[in-house]
This record gives C-alpha cells, sequence and structure tokens, in this order.
C-alpha cells in the first residue's frame, strides 16, 4: 500500500494526472463522511512544506498516519459544526485566506501562485481554512457561553501565584496526540516518534504543532503559556524539569496520550519583569569631560551627592533642575524599566518613590534619579483581567477536549490506507 502511495505521489504532484480511479479511492471514512487519497496527498505535501520538511518519499511516509490522524479529527469538528447549523459565508473564508497570508508576511493572493508553484489545488488549503473557522464559532458560539469564571476564581489564582513566588514557571508548547480508537497504541508511539526527530531536524514547531496537536482550539493551540509546577501532569513536569530552554522532549506518555514538549521560557514566578514595570523619572546630570582628572571626576561626584542629599519628592527635584539650569536634566518621562541603560536600572529597581537614588557614573557624567510614579503592570487590574483570561482559556480547552473525546469515541472511522 505504501509503494502504492509512493507513486500516486508522483503521479499526482511531479508529472502527468493519475487515473482518476486511484485519486478518489477512499483513505478513511469518518461517519458519513470520507477521505479521499487525493485529501491525503495534498495535505502531506501542504503539511511538509509549510512545516519547513524536504518533500522526499522518507518523510512522506513519515507523515501519511499523522495526516490521516489529522484529517479524521477535522472531520469530526466540521461534521458536529454543520449538524449544529453553523456554516461559513464566503466573506469568512476570504478573511480567513487573508490572515494566513498576513501571518506569513504575504501580499494578497501570494498564497495561490504558491500552492500553484508546488502544484497543490487552491481548495485543498481553502478546506483546511474552512474548517478551522467552521470550529473557531462552534468553540465561540457552543462552548465559550458554558465557561464561567468567578471573581472568587480570579482571587485564588492570584493566591496561589503569590504563594508560589519565587518558584520556577515554564513557558511551553506542545503537540498532543490522544488515545483513541482511531490509531493503536504502537501507531500512536510511532507518530510521535517521526514529530520530534522532524522538529528536532529543524521543522516549525508551531507549524507541525498546528497539523498535528489534538483537541486544540485553533491555530495557537498548542501554546499552553506559563505554567507552575503545580499545574502540570507529574509525568510532563518529570519531563520539563530536566529540559533545556529551547528544546523537544522525547514522546511523554500520560493517561490520556502522548505529549512533545518545547520548553520556550523558564522563569520565577512574580519576578520582576523590566518589560512589565513603568518609571516615571526625573534626573540630574552633570556632566565630566573626557579628558577631565580624577579629582574633579570626585568634586563632582562630591558635589551631586551632597546638593541631593536631603531632596525629598519630585518637586523639591524639578526646583533644583530649574536652579541647575542643567540641559541634560530634567523630567525623563514614563520608561520602562528594560528601556533604561543597565547601569541605571540597578539604582531605580527597589528606591521608593520620591526617593533619590545613588548617584550613577556613565560616560555623559554624574546621575542621580528620582521616581516619581512607578506601575508594575503586573500587579495592576490588567494583571487580574490577564489571570481571568488564562482561566478562561483553561477552562474552554478541558471542555473542548472532553467534547473532541466524546466524537472520537462515539464515531465510526474506517481506515483504508
Amino acid at each position: 500500500m505504501k509503494k502504492i502511495i509512493y507513486a500516486l505521489f508522483c503521479l499526482v504532484f511531479l508529472s502527468s494526472p493519475a487515473p482518476s480511479q486511484e485519486l478518489v479511492r477512499i483513505a478513511a471514512v469518518v461517519n458519513d463522511g470520507v477521505i479521499s487519497m487525493l485529501d491525503l496527498l495534498a495535505r502531506i505535501k501542504l503539511v511538509a512544506m509549510s512545516s519547513g520538511l524536504s518533500d522526499t518519499p522518507e518523510v512522506r511516509e513519515q507523515l501519511m498516519m499523522p495526516v490521516l490522524q489529522n484529517l479524521i479529527e477535522e472531520q469530526l469538528k466540521i461534521q458536529e459544526a454543520k449538524q449544529q447549523g453553523i456554516v461559513v459565508s464566503e466573506e469568512e473564508l476570504a478573511n480567513g485566506v487573508q490572515m494566513v497570508e498576513q501571518q506569513n508576511g504575504l501580499v494578497a493572493g501570494q498564497i495561490n501562485e504558491w500552492l500553484f508553484s508546488l502544484n497543490i489545488p487552491y481548495a485543498f488549503f481553502e478546506r483546511q481554512i474552512e474548517a478551522q473557522i467552521l470550529w473557531g464559532k462552534y468553540v465561540a458560539t457552543r462552548l465559550r457561553p458554558k465557561v464561567t469564571v468567578t471573581e472568587e476564581d480570579v482571587a485564588a489564582e492570584i493566591e496561589q501565584l503569590e504563594a508560589n513566588r519565587g518558584k520556577p514557571e515554564y513557558l511551553i508548547s506542545t503537540i498532543a496526540l490522544y488515545y483513541g480508537d482511531a490509531a493503536s497504541t504502537e501507531e500512536l508511539e510511532a507518530t510521535a516518534t517521526r514529530l520530534v526527530q522532524q522538529t528536532r531536524a529543524g521543522a516549525n514547531f508551531t507549524a507541525m504543532a498546528s497539523q498535528f496537536s489534538q483537541g486544540k482550539m485553533g491555530i495557537a493551540g498548542s501554546d499552553i503559556g506559563w505554567v507552575r509546577e503545580d499545574q502540570l501532569q507529574p509525568e510532563i513536569l518529570a519531563a520539563v524539569t530536566k529540559m533545556r530552554v529551547g528544546s523537544v522532549s522525547d514522546p511523554v506518555p500520560t493517561l490520556e496520550g502522548l505529549y512533545i514538549i518545547y520548553l520556550r521560557e523558564k522563569r520565577e514566578i512574580l519576578s520582576l519583569d523590566p518589560t512589565r514595570v513603568r518609571l516615571r523619572l526625573m534626573q540630574i546630570t552633570l556632566p565630566i569631560p573626557g579628558d577631565s582628572s580624577e579629582d574633579v571626576r570626585k568634586s563632582q561626584y562630591s558635589f551631586v551627592e551632597e546638593i541631593t542629599r536631603d531632596l525629598k519628592g519630585c518637586d523639591q527635584m524639578e526646583l533644583l533642575v530649574g536652579e541647575l539650569n542643567s540641559p541634560d536634566s530634567g523630567d525623563l518621562g514614563w520608561v520602562l524599566l528594560s528601556d533604561l541603560p543597565s547601569e541605571f536600572r540597578e539604582p531605580v529597581l527597589n528606591v521608593e518613590v520620591g526617593i533619590m537614588s545613588n548617584p550613577v557614573k556613565s560616560q555623559f557624567g554624574v546621575h542621580v534619579l528620582m521616581v516619581c510614579e512607578r506601575q508594575d503592570l503586573d500587579q495592576s487590574s490588567d494583571h487580574k483581567e490577564t489571570v481571568r483570561a488564562r482561566l478562561e482559556a483553561g477552562k474552554l480547552e478541558a471542555l473542548g477536549l472532553r467534547l473532541l473525546r466524546d466524537l472520537r469515541r462515539n464515531a465510526f472511522v474506517d481506515l483504508r490506507v
């Protein structure tokens, strides 16, 4: 059967048209729908190219069963959405295609040219976009209204964050492959091993996850986000704690299936994030010429310490700036802590509002800074909304997974390859 598939690949994508009876052969039956060999072959080609894989017979063989399983899940989603009366308009479909082009830095219509150059019919790509839109509308209209996150839920999550302050948290993405009737455990393990090999060989993890990760809510479904150790399954936690940032794990077996983990980043919980701290600063700068003697430098340093020793509050700071008539002194406005030069971050990191920092030397002279206002965005109402959104996404994901498992469990699936 695999030799036949290879021959079909050559006929479909490399030379003259294949016999129509071969192309319309059924690869799988899913309830009252079918997946043709041409559907399977076109999707394999599309997956290989979009993931940065070489289009070789070996890669096609590795992708055949993962892609077929993905098409089966896609069929189940389409059938469920259409049974609920959900449809995709021409405008929605066009907007979906345009969004894909924008995400890939392409101009309008360029995706069609790219597909044509690969001998992939545009209809197959459009069908995949339609399936994603259908499922997105189903999630938005049927599942999301069932998700509720209360103020108590948000408060409890923030309390958990405080209780775990300083402990590790991980930014991870995953490819999830669930056990089910459509594939044996051996097939699932073989699929996961191939996907690991391909991602480690340079395939784009996000692209691979968007094609193969089961139960995802959309394109970004593989992105788990920041998670604490107590939020991870024991098997996944054991793998993550041994991983280096930027690495991809071996397949991790759990009760429900296999996970491939990509550890994108690691940090301490509630650690200060310079990109999330805004400061309104004032500074006094006394320039020191580059050819000045060491005595002159010490003198300027002592002078700055003397005139700012008793200063408190930005109003007093502003008066002193006016008296000094220094063009390099004054109100710096609002700045992100991460945007400050490294030598200035530490002096203002923990200084209280309205209190002068210690003098700082730079190539431009001697500086003293005062924090007039501070905003830690992670401790603001914005932080609460971020926590709320994360809790909602988690509940929605769990609801979607239960539905997909039920659909798979109750589906009639007949593999013909």
